[in-house]
């Protein structure tokens, strides 16, 4: 328990640090959108992103898999009849 805190803790500092001393601003363009965001902001954005995708596409996987556990099973008791 204490352990998991701890490395959430220092997880934690280490994005604080990346932040504060990546305050430079960057242009980001995206289809017809354009805004100015700090470095910073810009990477923890990406990064979010990619994790919010990341578990979607595992739930996805997860939920083929169990659906396609279900049919094994269901045809594993239809044939033993």
């Amino acid at each position: 328990m204490y352990g998991r805190i701890i490395t959430l803790v220092v997880f934690i500092a280490i994005i604080l640090v990346y932040v504060v001393y990546n305050t430079q601003a960057v242009e980001v363009k995206f289809l017809c959108w354009e805004t100015q965001a700090s470095t910073a902001l810009v990477t923890l954005g990406a990064f979010l992103a990619g994790v919010i995708l990341g578990f979607i596409i595992a739930k996805i996987d997860q939920f083929n898999k169990e659906k396609k556990k279900k049919a094994r099973q269901k045809k594993r008791k239809k044939e033993g009849r």
